[in-house]
């Protein structure tokens, strides 16, 4: 066991590198989350779509930030966390079957 790639901490040894990520979770992931959320079903819209044009309407006016009341921080709220779930639960589901937990 080298040094560099594991650490003993309180007798048990701890891998350096614990994230073990793959950049086939991100590309995976990504288009994953981008396909569902461009589905029509807000209104005749989709998330992916209300989210790039309410970006389009505040770079209108670019000096001046966004409203706290603006709809901007809801649809950017509601795509990043439903990116981010996508990812973990991609991240979870890809080591897991290729480290044999299930």
């Amino acid at each position: 066991m080298e040094i560099t790639e594991m650490y003993v901490c309180f007798g048990n040894s701890f891998e350096r590198n614990w994230l073990r990520t793959d950049y086939n979770v991100i590309g995976f992931g990504l288009i994953g989350w981008l396909a569902p959320s461009s589905i029509p079903a807000i209104n005749g819209n989709s998330l992916s779509g209300l989210f790039i044009s309410s970006i389009g309407e505040e770079l209108s006016h670019f000096p001046t930030p966004p409203a706290l009341t603006s709809q901007f921080w809801l649809w950017m709220v509601l795509w990043h966390l439903g990116l981010f779930l996508c990812l973990t639960f991609g991240q979870i589901g890809f080591k897991g079957r290729t480290e044999e937990y299930f």
